[in-house]
């Protein structure tokens, strides 16, 4: 009886092994390690990966590993995080996997929750707590809406939704690994494929791997982590091989997406998402500020809080109107539109046909064009087919 009371006590209180990667981080290791062995869940094996650090971060992570036996320290050289990472795993002995970055904290009660809601899922999420700037926080969370997804079509509709949700800029589930419980064996499988050289945006490389080899996801919009704005992070420093690290993240999931039955969405996602970081290549690369690349932007901002609107066109004045609607949360967009909607809708956009409108109640219909003459064109058809002129807006549309 004692032995099937212990067995029982260990399946419900399942080891947690906490990854984290260290380096050069000591002003705020100590708030990070805080707020590690804190956790009101306490069967932990807290693994900390110093990197090789330069400042007093590797004496740090031996002070709390002598006073707390659950720490252990690996003392590594210099490679990266995500060696520094892979280590980490490769050490660790939970039946789960959670990562916490070394600058940054976690409330008390974020594994514990992770460990009650997972389940017989292979991964669960939550939001963050994001720090700006202005030192003010603001919630991040995955635009796919909570519940399970699993095998099947819920699990089709993550994958096609994964990194870029409905084609706008918001991410379905947000790339970091640190906002999620992963099951162990999951994460030590996939981490053998991760390209170790990457360099730029690695979480992803190895969560998309963890994602395609899941059964079952669990989305929370919970929000336990603390993320740390840092002006010295080495995502704000110039980067001259950052066209260089972009592809090497782009082939590395290439390979692992061409496997797949979802493959096409999943590349096409992938595709827009790298498009979308080459508006910040004069950023990251450190150029001036006149050669950065310009966007349509949607040009009227003088329109109600909350106003219902369609969006007429699908090219790529569209596709920029449609994702600033959607990222703003000003406008309420009723449904999108175009002629050539069979074209927009294999690449996962969703465009409904003209032939729509009448279905729907709306306060203004915004055509998205360039030329002035083809919205001149589409605003007569319209009217012709009894949609009220004083509902139709087009105006050339602001480039940024």
């Amino acid at each position: 009886m004692k032995q099937k009371n212990e067995r029982r006590k260990a399946e419900e209180r399942p080891l947690v092994s906490v990854v984290v990667p260290v380096y050069n981080v000591a002003a705020y290791l100590e708030d990070c390690l805080d707020s590690i062995v804190g956790q009101v869940y306490e069967n932990l094996e807290i693994i900390l990966v110093d990197d090789g650090s330069k400042d007093q971060s590797g004496q740090i992570c031996d002070i709390y590993a002598e006073k707390d036996s659950r720490i252990r320290v690996v003392h590594q050289q210099n490679q990266g995080v995500v060696i520094a990472r892979k280590n980490g795993i490769l050490h660790a002995a939970g039946t789960y996997i959670c990562f916490i970055d070394a600058d940054d904290r976690i409330d008390n009660r974020m594994v514990e929750f992770f460990v009650k809601e997972i389940g017989s899922c292979d991964i669960i999420t939550s939001a963050c707590f994001h720090e700006k700037n202005s030192g003010e926080y603001v919630i991040y969370k995955d635009a796919m809406p909570e519940g399970i997804y699993e095998a099947g079509s819920s699990m089709d509709y993550l994958l096609d939704n994964l990194i870029m949700y409905q084609n706008r800029l918001d991410m379905g589930i947000q790339p970091y690994l640190c906002l999620k419980m992963f099951k162990s064996e999951i994460v030590k499988e996939a981490v053998k494929d991760v390209d170790e050289s990457i360099a730029y945006s690695e979480d992803r490389d190895l969560l998309f791997r963890c994602i395609l080899a899941s059964d079952r996801i669990r989305i929370t919009h919970e929000s336990f982590y603390y993320y740390r704005y840092r002006p010295d992070s080495v995502m704000r420093k110039v980067n001259k091989n950052f066209l260089h690290d972009l592809n090497r993240l782009y082939l590395s999931l290439e390979r692992a997406f061409e496997q797949h039955a979802r493959k096409e969405s999943l590349k096409h996602q992938m595709q827009l998402f790298i498009t979308s970081r080459l508006y910040d290549t004069a950023r990251f690369m450190g150029f001036s500020a006149d050669t950065k690349l310009g966007g349509y932007v949607l040009p009227f901002s003088e329109l109600e809080h909350g106003s219902k609107v369609v969006l007429y066109g699908a090219g790529s004045v569209g596709q920029a109107y449609y994702r600033q609607i959607y990222r703003q949360n000003i406008l309420e967009m009723v449904v999108w539109v175009d002629r050539e909607w069979k074209k927009y809708a294999k690449d996962f956009y969703p465009v409904q046909p003209p032939e729509v409108l009448g279905e729907y109640e709306y306060t203004y219909l915004i055509i998205a064009v360039r030329k002035e003459d083809l919205a001149d064109r589409i605003r007569k058809e319209l009217i012709t087919q009894g949609i009220p002129q004083e509902k139709i807006l087009w105006r050339v549309p602001a480039i940024l």
